[in-house]
């Protein structure tokens, strides 16, 4: 099975950043391997939304297209 075929999620930002907060807090919090897992899950979120800023970023700032009428 290829990944291509895998179609996009939609995910909250503010579900994302939740992860990033309680994946840190739950990796401050405890030691050893769950810690090291918490701060692994906290950082994949983190990359996510960064992800999801650079993409929505762009397009959200960007002043809309004139239409030509002519």
């Amino acid at each position: 099975m290829s990944l291509r075929l895998v179609p996009p999620a939609e995910v909250s930002r503010a579900l994302l950043l939740l992860c990033v907060a309680a994946g840190a807090l739950v990796s401050i919090a405890t030691k050893g391997n769950v810690s090291g897992f918490a701060g692994g899950f906290a950082v994949g979120a983190g990359v996510a939304l960064l992800f999801s800023r650079m993409k929505t970023g762009r397009e959200a700032g960007a002043p809309p297209a004139e239409e030509d009428s002519a």
